[in-house]
């Protein structure tokens, strides 16, 4: 009996580990969080005259998403646009992307966005250091 409880619980706390994550982190000047399902427009990160426009305010991140998953599949973007927009992104681009092969066998994907917020964007409340 308490092999099989020890069992249920080590399956049901790897269970999570096994999904499609995400992460993200803050850079630059903080901005004030936007509604988890704002608009983002996706933008060619390395086109230099985004630049005048936009500023990095972060990155987002997802990892072990299912082989051959794109970067902009819909799963995917369920996933970033709820962390993009609490960054206060209101522009995203895919930094890299593609699938994880250990051993020779493609088993998972990965992405990396950069979250961009319009320059001159009001910024979240200054606090003290």
């Amino acid at each position: 009996m308490k092999f099989e409880l020890l069992f249920a619980t080590v399956v049901s706390c790897a269970l999570p580990a096994c999904g499609t994550q995400a992460s993200d982190t803050r850079i630059g000047t903080p901005h004030d969080a936007r509604e988890a399902h704002c608009d983002l427009t996706v933008i060619n990160g390395t086109d230099t005259s985004n630049f005048a426009k936009y500023e990095q305010i972060g990155v987002v991140r997802i990892s072990n998403a299912p082989a051959g998953t794109g970067p902009l599949d819909p799963q995917v973007r369920e996933l970033v646009r709820p962390r993009a927009c609490a960054l206060g992104g209101e522009a995203i681009s895919v930094m890299g992307s593609g699938d994880v092969s250990p051993n020779g066998f493609t088993d998972s994907s990965y992405a990396a966005y950069v979250v961009w917020a319009k320059k001159g964007a009001k910024s979240a409340t200054p606090q003290k250091f």
